[in-house]
């Protein structure tokens, strides 16, 4: 499941602006894994501490044509 860094501070509950910091720690700890960017939305998965598994082959875009 993908989601954005709005959609997991609200699911914890804490606001978006305080959530930055907090999601560049669990990123840079391997919690959560940046996936792609559209426009000025980042969108995350849970990262190898938070499932247990490695991603063999990372998710990423492709750009069209």
């Amino acid at each position: 499941m993908v989601e954005t860094a709005a959609e997991l501070a609200e699911t914890i509950g804490i606001p978006a602006s305080h959530f930055s910091k907090s999601r560049r720690e669990l990123e840079a700890d391997g919690w959560l894994e940046f996936v792609f960017k559209e426009g000025q939305v980042k969108f995350f998965r849970l990262g190898h501490k938070a499932t247990g598994q490695q991603v063999v082959v990372p998710l990423r875009r492709r750009a069209a044509g």
